[in-house]
């Protein structure tokens, strides 16, 4: 969540330069109002992103095998407020092939409630290593 916010920090910064140099009359305001607008834009993707599920949950929901992993690292054990699409990572155990690391996509209220080193079931997609929290 640091990199987020610092990635936050620094459009708010090209914004303020942005609206300085404008206001300075160093770079006219017609050149000013499209990047200001790419800015705000992109910020508005990058604030409304982490509510929206990852385009393949559907896919592996529904098409992925079913396995067992292991919680590496938890730091969202102590999440409130929204609930936001995360990333937790794990290793993914299929009954079919070699244990590999990946990042299981979940909710941050399901990641609330995991523990390092707990058991979670999972859909995973073999090919690109997509897990998700069954």
């Amino acid at each position: 969540m640091k990199t987020r916010t610092m990635k936050m920090l620094g459009m708010y910064i090209i914004l303020g330069i942005l609206f300085g140099l404008s206001i300075a009359h160093i770079i006219p305001s017609v050149a000013v109002a499209p990047l200001f607008l790419v800015v705000l834009i992109v910020m508005v993707i990058y604030i409304f992103a982490p509510y929206i599920p990852p385009s393949w949950a559907k896919r592996v929901a529904r098409d992925g095998k079913q396995a067992q992993a292991t919680v590496l690292v938890n730091d969202f054990a102590d999440a409130r407020g929204a609930d936001l699409w995360v990333a937790v990572p794990v290793e993914v155990k299929p009954g079919d092939g070699p244990a590999f690391k990946a990042q299981m996509r979940c909710k941050s209220s399901q990641a609330a409630r995991l523990t390092a080193g707990a058991s979670v079931s999972v859909r995973y997609d073999p090919v690109k290593k997509l897990a998700l929290l069954a």
